[in-house]
């Protein structure tokens, strides 16, 4: 897959370059084994049917509201964050029948959530919902490789780094789920989603030469990054876009392998971003440090005390969450780090 920065990069893609969403069931469960299968291993779904129609196309309406396009434009995108029409202050009463602020809450999600997590769904929290509207605009900087080309285009990434200063365990169930909400057609709008496949058992049996930092080329790593160059390779490779329509949600681990793409050329891509994580996984919260601190050098959290360290966000000795495939994970995030406190208590 060539990277999406001209302005018709889908125009010789075929059916089978896409990743196509599922209609869900109405009835319950709305995964069938089969899913819930296939997410475990390949780290995904992409489904439609989540939300009911007119509800969604509520939401749809709201979300161009919140972030008109003539603002949009001009000021190249726009990001904000629930709740919404809150602003009372204002005469704004929307707030309580606002679709947006019930998009995230909605019993159906939950449901799906509940089924991928296997949990309860009374035992999932909120860490993240906001809505993000991508411009499609032309780079404009003669001399530049990228002059000419859409700005937008990012590395493949997993999302993990700045949701929790720590590794999400991959030998059990996932302690958090994330989940992408299309309002706009790919057809017009363009910015589909890339998703990458892990490889059989990546996600599901820990395997320490597979590990791979969460960050960026560059960051709190070395000039190239931290990360095996052959398995980047290879999920720039296999890499597939979201053939996605409103309605459209891929709910995905942490750890799975993807990256955003620009909109079309002087169009608007609306998307609603999610986070629901388990009651008792405090350390993912996207509205803590860890956003802010994923791009600090590592030094600064490996110089810390433990005492320090559990203030920030990191999961105390003796938390359930340390294992033999956490304690080393972690300690390949953060190779300057002295696990002894973490491995003692775990093995007494």
């Amino acid at each position: 897959m060539v990277r999406n920065t001209q302005r018709n990069p889908y125009s010789n893609l075929e059916h089978k370059d896409w990743w196509h969403p599922e209609e869900l069931s109405l009835e319950d469960p709305l995964l069938n084994k089969e899913q819930l299968s296939r997410f475990r291993e390949d780290g995904f779904i992409v489904v439609t049917g989540v939300w009911p129609t007119d509800f969604l196309d509520k939401a749809s309406k709201e979300a161009a509201q919140i972030h008109p396009a003539e603002k949009v434009a001009e000021k190249g995108g726009a990001f904000s964050a629930m709740p919404w029409y809150e602003q009372k202050d204002r005469g704004d009463d929307r707030a309580p029948d606002a679709a947006v602020n019930h998009m995230t809450i909605h019993p159906r999600p939950l449901a799906v959530v509940a089924q991928l997590m296997n949990t309860h769904a009374m035992n999932i929290r909120l860490s993240q919902s906001h809505i993000i509207a991508k411009f499609g605009a032309q780079i404009d900087r003669p001399g530049d490789p990228n002059h000419g080309n859409v700005s937008g285009d990012q590395e493949i990434h997993v999302d993990y780094g700045n949701n929790t200063l720590m590794v999400p365990p991959q030998t059990t169930s996932p302690e958090a789920i994330a989940g992408l909400c299309y309002y706009s057609d790919v057809d017009e709008s363009g910015g589909a989603t890339h998703f990458a496949k892990a490889l059989p058992r990546e996600l599901t049996s820990y395997n320490p030469e597979r590990f791979n930092p969460p960050g960026f080329s560059g960051i709190n790593g070395t000039e190239d990054g931290p990360r095996s160059k052959e398995n980047i390779n290879r999920l720039y490779e296999t890499e597939k876009p979201v053939y996605y329509k409103p309605g459209t949600c891929i709910f995905y681990g942490l750890n799975a392998w993807h990256r955003g793409t620009p909109a079309a050329l002087g169009k608007i891509r609306y998307t609603h971003h999610h986070v629901w994580r388990h009651r008792n996984a405090e350390w993912v919260n996207w509205q803590t440090l860890a956003p802010k601190l994923y791009g600090v050098p590592n030094r600064y959290l490996e110089q810390l005390s433990v005492l320090q360290r559990t203030v920030l966000g990191f999961a105390a000795p003796g938390d359930a969450y340390w294992t033999e495939e956490t304690l080393d994970a972690v300690g390949q995030r953060y190779p300057g780090m002295d696990m002894t406190p973490y491995e003692q208590s775990h093995n007494s």
